[in-house]
């Protein structure tokens, strides 16, 4: 196991109910939309997941998981 899959799955680990059950949509649309032969701009979709992750987590440990 890669130290960067490590370190994801740490990071999983101290996400909130709210933000793995989004994680966990995320990967499936992402894998949805690169198997849909259409245009997917990947890293915008991985920036835009990012910022989410991120506000949810900020919230979780403010209390509002």
């Amino acid at each position: 196991m890669s130290s960067s899959d490590q370190t994801t799955q740490q990071e999983n680990l101290s996400l909130g109910a709210s933000a793995q059950e989004f994680l966990d949509y995320c990967k499936a649309e992402k894998e949805r939309r690169l198997n849909s032969g259409e245009a997917f701009d990947e890293e915008t979709f991985d920036q835009a997941m990012q910022m989410v992750i991120n506000k949810l987590r900020v919230l979780a440990d403010e209390g509002w998981s």
